[in-house]
This record gives structure tokens, sequence and C-alpha cells, in this order.
């Protein structure tokens, strides 16, 4: 039970974190935007870890846990995110969140050609319905953001896609590293990691000025975003992880697109047709049929 709520609240802080980021994501890239986000929760997490007596926990990390820790934040968080972050201003977090959500999909194919792992009807009937709900998805996106060009919207689902795709890749990398390990503690390991290769990368291309622009409300938001989003979620879904596994982990965390599709539209003001909401319901019965 524990971990299935972990993985619940996962999904839940995924979606506050993916939907306040919506406006800033039209203003800032995506590692000029992560960089302060990733930054705020690795701030929080080593805090945590310093301040509730769990430092001993580091003696429990070896060399191979340590590098599918960190390989695992760079694949998903670092590259996977920023994909994911620059597909909202092309086809917008509505549409971004479920068909990025599809990703348990290609976990569980993974598992078939690396883990020799059983494929059955209802595997290949939920990958089919996870398809058809990324062609609705992509529809939808066409109807509602006329004003994008057809490049903008290839674009938006190709990022989208590319997400889902080092996702599935992340967290099959992370399940045998954190095995028996402190959640937080292994989140005060990878974030700061990911933070600091982000900002290498938003110092290198010269776009810390950009963050000196912004406004104090806007400041506050990738606060709250990072210690929800980055903080939150990081914990939450290394909780999940190691106590059900990758396959269940990621089929609830999946369940992201239910709590971002309503936020999406009363905070994020975007608009939604019934392609918006077919394609999510049969994104998600395609995940849950795979499972």
């Amino acid at each position: 039970m524990t971990g299935i709520l972990a993985a619940l609240a996962c999904a839940a802080s995924w979606a506050i974190g993916s939907v306040s980021m919506k406006k800033l994501s039209q203003k800032l890239d995506p590692f000029t935007l992560n960089a302060p986000r990733s930054a705020v929760a690795g701030v929080a997490m080593l805090l945590m870890t310093l301040c509730t007596d769990r430092v001993a926990g580091y003696g429990q990390v070896t060399p191979m846990r340590l590098l599918l820790m960190l390989s695992s934040i760079l694949i998903g968080a670092g590259i996977g995110d920023s994909l994911y972050v620059a597909s909202f201003a092309r086809i917008g977090v509505s549409q971004a969140f479920p068909i990025s959500s599809t990703y348990p999909a290609l976990t569980l194919l993974f598992g078939f050609l690396f883990l020799q792992e059983e494929v059955t009807w209802p595997l290949v009937a939920g990958l089919v319905l996870v398809l058809l709900g990324v062609i609705l998805m992509g529809g939808s996106a066409q109807k509602l953001n006329g004003h994008l060009d057809a490049k903008d919207r290839r674009t938006g689902l190709t990022f989208a896609l590319s997400a889902a795709f080092l996702w599935a890749v992340a967290t099959v990398l992370i399940a045998p590293g954190v095995e028996g390990l402190d959640p937080v503690m292994v989140a005060s390991i990878r974030i700061p990691a990911l933070s600091l290769v982000l900002w290498g990368i938003t110092i290198r291309r010269g776009t810390v000025k950009d963050l000196w622009k912004l406004s104090g409300r806007e400041w506050l938001t990738i606060i709250l975003g990072g210690l929800i989003g980055w903080g939150v979620g990081s914990v939450t879904y290394v909780a999940a992880v190691s106590a059900l596994g990758a396959t269940r982990s990621a089929i609830l965390t999946s369940t992201s697109p239910l709590f971002a599709l309503p936020l999406s539209v009363v905070f994020a003001q975007e608009k939604i047709n019934w392609l918006t909401i077919l394609g999510t319901i049969v994104t998600v019965a395609g995940i849950i049929l795979v499972s």
C-alpha cells in the first residue's frame, strides 16, 4: 500500500510541476528552466538528509549503484524532462502529458527485449491502445493549436515521445540501483548531480542572464515547482520503484494525465475537446491493460 500511495503522490506532484511550468517554458529553454528547479530540490534533499539522520545511508551506495542512480537521472530527468518541457510550447500540457506518459508500455517492451519477459495478448492489446491514444492526442493538438505550423506540431509530438522513451530507459536502470535504500538519501545524490550538469549547460549557453529577467512571482513558481515536481516527485518516485519495481511503479505514475488534464484547463487556460478526453482515456486504458 505504501508503494502505491507513493506512486500516486509522484503522479500528482509531476502533474502540478508540469502545469506550473507551462508559461515559463515559453520564456526559458528547458535547461535554463530546470537548472534552478533542480537546485532548489537538491538543496532541500541534502538538508533533509543531514537533518534527519540519514547520512549513514551513503555507506550503502556501491560504485555500481551510484552509476545506475546517476545515469538514470541524467537520461530521464536531464534529457527526457528537457525534451518534455520543450514540447509544452508546441502542443501544450494537455497533449504533451498523456503522450509522454506512454513510457510504461515502453518499459515493458524493453523488459521483453532485454530481460526476456513473456509477451501476452494483454500486452499487445495495451500497446495498440497506447499508440491509438497517441494518434488521438496528435489530432487534438492539430485542432486546438491551429496557430502552430505543421513543423511545430511534429516537433512537439517528437519531443514528447522521445521523453517517454528516455523515461522508460531510466526506470529500468534505476530499479536495481535503489533497492533497499532510503528515498530521500537517494534523491540527495541524484538531484544535485543533475543540477550541476544543467547549470554547466546553462552557463555554457550563456542563458543565465534570462533568469535575472524573471519577476518575483515567476521565481516563486520556479521554487515551488522545483520543490514539488523535483523534490517530492523524486522522493516518491524512488520510493515507488523500490517498493513496487520498475513496471508497476511506471504504470501507476503514468496516471499523471488524470491530474494534469483538469489542472491545465483551470490554471494554464488550455482548451480541450473530445479528442483530448478520448485520447487521455484510451492512453491510460492501454497502460493499465499492459500491466
